[in-house]
């Protein structure tokens, strides 16, 4: 009885110290993050891939049309992203000219203008153009089949495709630092020592 008593004595002893060792463990100090609300230095000349949303053609778009883009890969600055991807960008139409007689091709031209980030606004710099397929082909079999009435014959039109990728560039900041780039000729000059 007198072992049993002292074994409880004993056991009760070692929780009694166990807790009052789990109790005195300090946890460790929060760690402080500082996120800034500041807007990033944004750099001039970043390129920034954007993806057409929705078909744009020479047949409807008009000059002055908006045409609204995504951000299709993640920009950083300082290896960090400023401007994610999803991020809604703009554009606008700023020449068109549709299909005409004699195989005439469409051509449409669009202009950057900004995307939109957490802090407002940037402005772009870019401009993107396209034309159609010409259709020679089928204005020659066309006058050949029926005559004169072969040269209405008109071409394709001009089409960004939704899906398709645009890359611009962030058009404000401070222009960035470092030696300009050399750009090496097909003969470039022999090596000194």
């Amino acid at each position: 009885m007198r072992t049993t008593t002292s074994l409880v004595a004993m056991l009760a002893l070692c929780i009694a110290a166990s807790t009052k060792a789990q109790t005195s463990i300090s946890s460790p100090a929060p760690v402080e993050i500082t996120v800034s609300n500041a807007a990033p230095r944004w750099i001039r000349g970043t390129a920034i891939e954007l993806m057409v949303l929705r078909e744009v053609n020479s047949r409807t778009a008009k000059a002055g049309d908006s045409v609204i883009l995504r951000v299709n890969a993640p920009v950083k600055i300082g290896g960090v992203i400023v401007i994610p991807v999803g991020a809604a960008a703009r554009a606008e139409v700023i020449a068109v000219s549709g299909t005409s007689a004699a195989g005439g091709k469409g051509q449409l031209s669009l202009r950057l203008s900004s995307v939109e980030t957490q802090w407002g606004s940037v402005k772009l710099a870019g401009t993107k153009g396209t034309q159609g397929a010409s259709n020679t082909g089928g204005v020659v079999l066309g006058v050949l089949g029926f005559g004169l009435a072969g040269l209405l014959t008109k071409g394709g039109n001009a089409t960004f495709k939704g899906g398709e990728i645009i890359t611009g560039f962030i058009d404000e900041g401070v222009d960035p630092i470092g030696e300009p780039l050399q750009v090496l000729t097909s003969n470039p000059p022999p090596l000194s020592n």
